[in-house]
């Protein structure tokens, strides 16, 4: 007998409210209950998330290796339409009723191997963080001595946590061709940059969507991505000094580049790559098609 459960997913940063540990709003189809934690759904056959967060990584994987499928939502949009179509007040318990009201077409499956490639890249990007934080440390500090170990350990273990995540993606069906042909005609043979975009960046959004996820739209406001766009940015940066260094200016990325300032040259860059990205993805689902 199937046992399905729709999930309005606690925001960790909001873990305790009043005194109380924040818990997921779950909705069995009769009733609303709690939980702390995902993996009590034990006699679940089928679990609808809204979202998922880095401290719910585990949690699924292990929901995954007991053979329950966990679907999340493609876009969440969809919830805030139908609380403003109903005039319902925005709450944890509103939300897991509303999610059940929504077709399975909008919802997708999460697999292991996915939700493991978004835990590497979380560890990834917080490695990363210390590291760049250590760095500024350093230059505030009147003895740099004592952190420069401190900086060379961090960064082996942010680019051991890059190879395994570009390996995680070369051997995914579904990632491998897109960054494969992002790498291709960016002219880099290796990124870990770009994988996390493809992995990350919903490409099956509309482009102007995208571009307002990333904050490359005029009088951008402070609410986009920032993770996301800094990953753009490092790949932007980085072909950009790749044609300086070594004087490549045959690729047609950077056509109509030199000469310009580096930050304009730079904001040009991650315009183009974000439409490699998305012409790849596209490229990618005709290759789909064609299959079936």
């Amino acid at each position: 007998m199937t046992k399905v459960y729709y999930v309005d997913t606690a925001i960790p940063s909001d873990k305790k409210r009043k005194g109380e540990e924040k818990t997921h709003a779950v909705f069995d189809g009769n009733r609303v209950s709690r939980v702390k934690k995902l993996t009590k759904l034990e006699d679940a056959t089928e679990i609808y998330v809204d979202v998922i967060f880095p401290q719910n990584y585990e949690e699924i994987m292990k929901l995954i290796e007991r053979g329950i499928k966990v679907f999340i939502l493609r876009n969440t949009r969809l919830l805030k339409r139908l609380r403003e179509e109903d005039k319902i007040k925005k709450s944890d318990e509103a939300d897991a009723q509303l999610l059940s009201r929504i077709p399975r077409t909008f919802f997708r499956e999460l697999t292991f191997r996915e939700v493991k490639l978004l835990q590497l890249i979380n560890e990834y990007e917080k490695y990363a963080k210390w590291k760049e934080i250590v760095k500024i440390w350093i230059t505030k500090s009147c003895s740099s001595d004592p952190f420069k170990e401190c900086v060379r350990k961090l960064r082996l273990i942010r680019d051991s946590y890059a190879r395994r995540i570009v390996k995680e993606v070369i051997k995914d069906e579904k990632y491998a061709p897109i960054y494969t042909m992002v790498c291709k005609e960016l002219g880099l043979r290796y990124s870990v940059d770009v994988a996390i975009l493809v992995v990350r960046l919903p490409l099956n959004r509309k482009l102007s969507r995208l571009k307002g996820l990333l904050g490359l739209v005029p009088h951008k406001s402070k609410n986009y991505h920032h993770k996301l766009r800094t990953h753009l940015t490092r790949v932007a940066a980085t072909i950009y000094l790749h044609s300086k260094r070594f004087n490549k200016t045959e690729l047609k990325i950077l056509e109509n580049i030199e000469g310009l300032p580096y930050r304009k040259a730079l904001y040009m860059l991650q315009k183009r790559i974000l439409k490699i990205l998305k012409r790849a993805w596209q490229q990618r689902q005709c290759m789909l098609a064609g299959r079936q």
